[in-house]
């Protein structure tokens, strides 16, 4: 026979892929390198146990298959074929036997609770169409077996609504009666399937749905008015319940073509970042939309709004964007540390800018995230961002997002920025000395405005930001440069804090260090090491250019690098092991030194007009005399 030789000539490893369609020659690869006995092809029985299994898991998909199969049974059943579902795993779950060809499914063991894949019985349309995910007819000697050269099966893949197989439609039946309307129904079937179980599935979830405290909940009919709400979209609206089902619902929701989308194709929609206007209010939220089916016409729809700040707050908390340090974990015993330490805290307690300075590796993000924790805010988002990480051309996009389609690379649906992730909490802006000159207008009017306005964006966000940025630069030579604005200079600046470098804190020096040694003694169980009092001692010599940095990767090096339980290597320590060059800092300064030292930074940037002075620093001409008398700042020396 002419398919025998294909088979023999496909066995001696001849090309027979001009005879013999891809999809055939790729299955009976399959079934070659599984060892496929061609002279079987009887399904495998299953367990009892593991049959009742698969009947469990597959309620749904039993429940609504069954009908189908029923009506198609109907129209083929003076044809020779037979209807059959299985699982994902080509397991048969349900089958409507032909009484015609009964015989030989019996023959065959292809019956409910055996197994039809490739491995197993070799080509056939259910274990071929599940392997490949797509429809397919296999026609009588196409079949790997020799004993399913009499049939001719047609099958096609069911998916759940994400895309997952979830099982299989097939008709089976003589080869002679093969018609390419088997096909053609055995696919149409399948289709009407998961359509049904997509419409089971929304409905299950507006059940859900409308049972949760969280999300805001609406049902609105095909003439977009709405029917039912739950008490937390009055909460979001900030309206009356008959306020709300008064309503327009085309104009509240204008960037959405429901009718389209949702009624007449019957998909359903998720939105990640929509804006719905309600008068002069704009309602920022996500935003689910799913169609009420009923006898295969929709009803109607409905919406599941859950506000965009909840959302990002319960996204950054998954993300990490939160504050882990608090000022209980900075270890210090100097008296000027400590006293910077109770500034902060105090002015943790309120929105004023902070403008952390000091020397790579002083701890300068640690202060930043204790002053959140210490703050009101501690619930919000922290965001950190390193400006000097930023290529230059993205760095507004970063900042205040984009709306989409805004620019050529965008994603679909535009993006938040920073600012907006940060709302109700804190932005951290890591080497603000690096922002670029022609950006900082910009990023001024957002922090003068509390708004926000996205790159292709038609209307301001509000903001509730609080700002804390930090540098290892000298602003003020920046702006003698003209590297740095002096507006947002002074707008950044309203509290101050210089932070020590450790060679100015000797007295952390080797409490630093043990509190490093402790946490490698506990990573590395079993291990109990100590420093050498000559390493001690050089520990305290030292630059530390690196500051606390420095100091946790000397120590580390040096525990690493030990070979016994005394840490000792001192040659870690040499002068010359790091060549930082970093610039010296002043020492921390009191909350009234910070004051002091503001109305001297705004003097000196004024050329010691106090007028202006006072304009900068946001107060009034008589508070900046005052001070400037209780000080005792010299102005004609500035």
């Amino acid at each position: 026979m002419i398919a025998n030789t294909l088979m023999e000539r496909f066995k001696s490893g001849e090309n027979i892929s001009t005879e013999v369609r891809t999809e055939i020659v790729d299955s009976w690869n399959r079934c070659e390198k599984m060892k496929v006995d061609i002279g079987a092809g009887r399904g495998s029985v299953i367990s009892a146990d593991d049959l009742k299994k698969c009947l469990e898991g597959k309620k749904e998909l039993l429940s609504i298959a069954r009908p189908v199969m029923e009506d198609i049974f109907e129209i083929i059943m003076k044809t020779s074929y037979s209807v059959v579902l299985t699982d994902e795993n080509s397991v048969l779950i349900d089958i409507i036997i032909n009484k015609d060809i009964e015989e030989i499914h019996e023959n065959l063991n292809f019956m409910k609770g055996t197994l039809w894949d490739e491995k197993n019985v070799g080509t056939n349309a259910i274990g071929t169409c599940l392997a490949m995910d797509k429809p397919i007819q296999i026609i009588g000697e196409e079949h790997y077996c020799i004993s399913h050269h009499q049939w001719t099966c047609s099958a096609a893949p069911i998916h759940d609504t994400k895309g997952r197989i979830i099982g299989c439609l097939d008709l089976s039946g003589r080869a002679e009666d093969v018609h390419t309307h088997t096909y053609g129904i055995v696919v149409t079937a399948a289709k009407n399937i998961e359509k049904q179980l997509a419409i089971l599935e929304s409905y299950r979830l507006m059940d859900v749905a409308l049972d949760s405290i969280l999300n805001g909940l609406m049902i609105i009919d095909t003439d977009l008015k709405i029917q039912r709400i739950n008490s937390k979209i009055s909460e979001l609206f900030q309206m009356d319940e008959k306020d709300i089902l008064e309503l327009d619902m085309d104009q509240v929701m204008k960037d959405v073509d429901i009718v389209n989308n949702i009624f007449i194709n019957k998909h359903k929609f998720r939105f990640t970042d929509i804006t719905l206007e309600i008068g002069h209010k704009k309602i920022e939220c996500f935003l689910d939309i799913t169609p009420i089916i009923f006898n295969d016409k929709v009803m109607g729809a409905v919406l599941v709004i859950r506000e965009t700040k909840q959302v990002r707050k319960e996204i950054n908390k998954v993300a990490g964007f939160r504050a882990n340090y608090t000022f209980d974990k900075i270890i210090t015993k100097n008296s000027k540390m400590i006293e910077l330490i109770n500034t902060a805290k105090k002015i943790s307690k309120t929105n004023c800018s902070v403008l952390i300075e000091g020397e790579s590796g002083t701890g300068k993000e640690l202060f930043a995230q204790s002053i959140h924790n210490e703050s009101h805010r501690k619930n919000g988002p922290f965001i950190a961002i390193n400006c000097a990480a930023i290529p230059k051309e993205l760095v507004e996009s970063e900042l205040f997002g984009y709306e989409n389609g805004s620019f050529t690379g965008a994603l679909k649906g535009g993006m938040p920025g920073k600012f907006e992730l940060a709302n109700g909490g804190t932005l951290f802006l890591d080497e603000i000395g690096e922002i670029p000159l022609e950006f900082q207008p910009k990023l001024l009017r957002v922090l003068d405005d509390n708004k926000v306005l996205r790159i292709g964006g038609s209307y301001e966000r509000e903001l509730d930001v609080r700002i804390i940025a930090a540098t290892n630069r000298n602003l003020l030579d920046e702006m003698s440069k003209i590297a740095f604005r002096q507006d947002l200079y002074f707008r950044l600046n309203v509290i101050n804090l210089r932070l020590l470098p450790l060679k100015r804190r000797k007295e952390d020096i080797i409490e630093l260090g043990r509190y490093f040694l402790m946490f490698l003694n506990q990573e590395n169980s079993g291990t109990n090491k100590e420093f050498s009092h000559l390493f001690e001692e050089k520990l305290l010599d030292y630059d530390w250019k690196g500051n606390v940095r420095e100091l946790k990767n000397i120590v580390q090096r040096a525990y690493y690098l030990s070979v016994g339980v005394i840490i000792d290597n001192i040659e870690l320590l040499s002068k010359n092991h790091y060549q930082t060059a970093l610039n010296e800092e002043t020492e921390a300064e009191s909350f009234k030194e910070i004051e002091k030292n503001s109305i001297e930074h705004a003097l000196l940037a004024n050329k010691g007009n106090a007028v202006k002075a006072a304009e900068d620093l946001s107060i009034s001409k008589a508070t900046i005399y005052r001070k400037i008398k209780a000080y005792a700042i010299n102005v004609h020396g500035i």
